[in-house]
């Protein structure tokens, strides 16, 4: 029979356990469901194969070495002492915005260092093994972008941390590589030569891993829906640099890509001469009607939007970008 008095003294707030233990239980576990095969479920597979390609050879490992043991750390010791930390006092919108990236990727927060160069609009994440994850901001980016730009680029760079891209990313220069503007590497190595190999491989990687970023990014977003308007807004700023600088009309890549979107994978035909700015637009839009997103972001709805799994959308990603083939 229902007693008035035992429910009286009970209080099943008292069964919800609420230590930090707990806490960090149910986070780990929550990651986990996200990892498979040794890598996160919405990275690029293809971002995947090609670092594995990268850590091969034989050139890398010297590398990898003088990364970790001096570049890496002297780099972070140059930040910390010329640049802000942001915190809940200070560049406290820019430090909320990675708290919030943060918690729907699932990562730690990382520290978060703005550099004052109003002329420059750059971003870009420092981790490695023994280096505590961080995040490089100029002022001039955060006052340039909206706050869902600024969702999307430091969304970007917690996936990078989170995949283990920034080793890669800075080990670019070592192969004769600027990060901030797209080259064919042809000078300087002789041909069939190991270093030239390698920087070929990174530069293939680094377009595969934007997809990879592209895809965390998405996730951090308020509205994932504007996601072309934000690569718009951020090409046309600068702060996409590495593809080029010539403007470009997102209503016509919009245009093509409602006739990409309905063709099925294996009529897909990719022009050769296709901009890598527009396969990337491509392919993160191809993000938007996969489950992946949504298992990630389930606060968001995807009613009368027809979803595909992630072995769908790597195939069609795969050939959008010619990554197959690498011809990326």
């Amino acid at each position: 029979m229902y007693n008035s008095s035992e429910t009286a003294d009970y209080n099943p707030l008292l069964e919800i356990e609420t230590s930090f233990a707990a806490y960090l239980n149910a986070r780990t576990r929550s990651y986990k469901d996200h990892i498979v095969g040794g890598m996160v479920d919405y990275a690029f597979d293809s971002d995947f194969s090609v670092k594995q390609k990268i850590t091969s050879f034989s050139a890398w490992s010297k590398v990898y070495k003088t990364l970790i043991s001096r570049d890496i750390p002297n780099k972070v010791k140059r930040l910390f002492q010329s640049t802000d930390v942001a915190g809940s006092l200070k560049h406290p919108e820019i430090y909320g915005i990675v708290q919030v990236c943060a918690e729907r990727l699932q990562i730690s927060v990382p520290t978060v260092y703005v550099r004052n160069a109003p002329d420059k609009n750059e971003i870009y994440s420092v981790y490695a093994e023994g280096i505590e994850p961080c995040i490089v901001v100029t002022t001039g980016l955060m006052e340039s972008c909206t706050k869902e730009e600024l969702r999307f680029l430091v969304g970007c760079e917690c996936g990078h941390i989170q995949n283990n891209h920034c080793i890669f990313s800075m080990a670019a220069p070592y192969f004769g590589i600027n990060l901030y503007e797209e080259s064919e590497l042809t000078d300087g190595y002789e041909k069939g030569s190991s270093v030239k190999q390698i920087a070929g491989t990174i530069s293939e990687w680094l377009k595969l891993s934007d997809i990879t970023g592209d895809r965390a990014g998405i996730i951090c977003m308020d509205d994932p829906q504007s996601y072309s308007m934000v690569m718009s807004g951020l090409y046309n700023k600068g702060a996409l640099s590495f593809y080029g600088k010539d403007k470009f009309d997102i209503n016509d890549i919009m245009e093509r890509y409602e006739i990409l979107h309905v063709t099925p994978a294996r009529s897909i035909r990719i022009p050769r001469d296709c901009p890598a700015i527009n396969r990337r637009i491509f392919a993160g839009l191809e993000f938007l009607s996969c489950d992946l997103l949504y298992n990630w972001r389930t606060d968001l709805s995807k009613a009368d939007i027809h979803t595909v799994n992630k072995q769908a959308l790597e195939v069609r990603c795969e050939i959008i970008l010619d990554a197959a083939k690498g011809g990326v």
